[in-house]
């Protein structure tokens, strides 16, 4: 499953970089760097990254629950 317009846009909208692979699975990319403060000093502190870090790409994989 892709990423629905709702969810791209609320991505963008923080001036996240949304990477589109062209295949209808489950999975999608995504990169955050220093300047989306907070969240990237957070995943860096979470994933026990070296501090000279510029970008992080994450992978996620979606699923859906009822």
């Amino acid at each position: 499953m892709k990423l629905t317009k709702y969810q791209k846009a609320r991505l963008l909208e923080y001036e996240w970089d949304v990477i589109e692979n062209d295949i209808d699975d489950d999975t999608c990319w995504l990169r955050i760097d220093q300047n989306d403060g907070e969240v990237f000093k957070t995943a860096v502190r979470v994933l026990n990254l070296t501090p000279g870090t510029k970008a992080v790409k994450l992978l996620f994989v979606a699923t859906q629950t009822e």
